[in-house]
């Protein structure tokens, strides 16, 4: 019982990080904005189900690699690393205020 309402906790940040991020005050890094999708697609979906884009489309190629580094890492585990990035980033911006 315990394990599931841990689950469900880190669900519900999750859900709420994912609104957050939208009104971050400064747009994150594109690095950070990789980290953010790999993870969410990992949280959301698992591991990456689709076929490697041509390397020459490099937004798309970005994403794909961004989300499939993840491969194998727990969606709830995910959700978990996504919080924690959200939470860093918004605590470094109210740092350099």
């Amino acid at each position: 019982m315990e394990k599931k309402k841990s689950i469900s906790v880190i669900s519900q940040h999750f859900e709420t990080r994912c609104s957050l991020i939208k009104i971050l005050p400064k747009r994150p890094s594109d690095d950070d904005l990789l980290y953010l999708y790999g993870m969410y697609k990992q949280a959301k979906i698992g591991d990456c189900n689709t076929k490697e884009p041509n390397s020459l489309n490099i937004k798309d190629y970005s994403k794909w690699v961004a989300w499939n580094n993840n491969k194998g890492i727990d969606t709830h585990v995910a959700m978990a690393f996504y919080v924690s990035k959200v939470d860093d980033l918004f605590m470094k911006q109210q740092n350099q205020e």
